[in-house]
């Protein structure tokens, strides 16, 4: 008999030849991609923290999954690849289905995977500097959210340059999403301003339930961050979802700074493609008709390294495409949302930094639906603005000037995951600690099914022994 081994440090296809259980095939799916919102006390309207609330929603779960509502992710990963997608890949999304369709089982409880743990704080240590928003009673009622932004002195009296910045929700129930800036204009007192989707500044991240901490890169080489400038004000943009009305919030964002004099490669942050807002003319969408937008930017001046992108519409948005095209004609796929949903957007770090060569222009479309639908039951003429019921066309890009091998610089930090299981480079001088399988349980040695060898330099190798 032969055996082959094979080495995969990757999630491959992984075939189950067995009804899928809950147990052993469902719960791992929901505790790594859907828990994030759906747990008690999170923002989702209902829990999936057990098999009782899995069993009473299964029929929704199938369809929002095989769907693509969710979990929400807007751009379309065969356009581009990001770091951080919350997605089901074809299958686990199949799984679910089977599950379904063979009567929901429950399977072996003791082989259910550890209980997510879901904490407000992160593991990057104490911040050095905090900025909290005044307690605030949530305006949104049962027809329309609540979009308010707070400008909030930083306090800083000398320049200092940001490693990572974290987000914390102060009630995770009602907050949709925030948008943070940093605004070196600002006053010295804090200001409130309703009605406001968009924060004054540069932005420099956003959070949506479930994100992670923004930690810039690094390498031997380099250290990228942005700089807050000394008296300049933080500014959260935030978003609470109707019937929030009189819940109260207190959310706040932590950033962690280089040591004073450490050289940095700055992030810019900029609305390369902004269609319709000052100084520009506005931009009309008549009553029943579908409009298309198209817009371009360029060409660039110089090389330059684009870490993410974020791009914006409002309720009547349907399609957004972006790319650009090189001077030798080469395309760089950027972002493509098939599906826009207002209520799911976000910024979207690629993998690594992408090369956008200079003399590159950059080139965007989108649709928007002003047609009559139950959202939109009695069309009128609506223009570009800054308010809920206008409309934007916007994609914000952070980048900064490229130099050689940017391109090879991962974006994603490998050391923060959604997922039961994290993986490490390999060490070749490693020593193996023990043999677990898929749902992280130690076990012995089984030909044909994946296992998971952990070895003392904390890297995990998973292989296949084929018999």
């Amino acid at each position: 008999m032969k055996k082959i081994l094979i080495f995969l440090f990757s999630f491959p296809l992984i075939l189950s030849a067995q009804t899928p259980t809950y147990s052993e095939d469902i719960a791992p799916i929901i505790y790594n991609k859907c828990l994030q919102c759906h747990h008690s006390g999170g923002i989702a309207p209902l829990s999936l923290e057990t098999y009782a609330d899995a069993i009473s929603n299964a029929g929704m779960i199938q369809h929002v999954t095989s769907s693509g509502e969710m979990p929400p992710w807007l751009p379309d990963t065969l356009f581009q690849d990001y770091a951080y997608e919350n997605t089901l890949d074809i299958n686990e999304i199949s799984i679910i289905l089977d599950w379904v369709l063979n009567g929901v089982p429950i399977g072996d409880t003791s082989l259910l995977p550890p209980f997510p743990s879901f904490s407000n704080t992160s593991n990057l240590g104490p911040a050095d500097l905090e900025i909290q928003i005044p307690t605030y009673s949530s305006n949104a009622n049962t027809n329309s959210d609540d979009y308010v932004c707070f400008s909030i002195p930083s306090g800083l009296t000398q320049d200092r340059k940001v490693r990572a910045i974290e987000v914390i929700p102060g009630n995770i129930q009602i907050v949709h999403h925030v948008l943070v800036s940093i605004d070196e204009y600002g006053s010295s007192s804090t200001s409130i301003n309703p009605n406001c989707m968009a924060p004054q500044g540069d932005q420099v991240v956003s959070y949506v339930p479930g994100s992670v901490p923004l930690e810039f890169p690094m390498d031997s080489l380099n250290k990228f961050g942005v700089e807050i400038p000394a008296y300049s004000n933080v500014v959260l943009g935030m978003h609470y979802p109707e019937g929030s009305f009189g819940q109260i919030d207190s959310t706040k964002v932590k950033f962690y700074f280089y040591p004073q004099n450490t050289n940095i490669r700055a992030i810019n942050t900029e609305y390369l493609i902004n269609e319709g807002l000052p100084p520009d003319p506005p931009f009309f969408l008549p009553p029943n008709q579908i409009t298309q937008m198209s817009s371009s930017y360029g060409p660039i001046m110089n090389d330059i390294s684009l870490m993410s992108i974020f791009p914006h519409m409002h309720l009547l948005g349907k399609q957004m495409l972006c790319y650009a095209v090189t001077p030798t004609n080469d395309t760089i796929n950027l972002i493509r949302i098939n599906k826009w949903d207002f209520e799911w957007q976000g910024t979207y770090l690629f993998k690594k930094f992408l090369k956008i060569p200079a003399g590159s222009i950059i080139y965007a479309s989108g649709s928007y639906d002003n047609t009559a639908s139950i959202s939109n039951p009695n069309p009128v003429l609506v223009q570009s603005g800054l308010n809920t019921q206008d409309e934007m066309f916007v994609f914000i890009f952070q980048f900064l000037d490229y130099q050689q091998g940017d391109e090879n610089i991962l974006l994603e930090n490998t050391s923060v995951s959604t997922d039961i299981f994290d993986y490490f480079p390999s060490n070749l001088n490693r020593k193996l600690l023990s043999v677990k399988n898929i749902l992280g349980q130690e076990t012995t040695f089984k030909a044909n099914r994946p296992l998971f060898y952990i070895y003392d330099d904390g890297s995990i190798e998973k292989r296949i022994i084929v018999k």
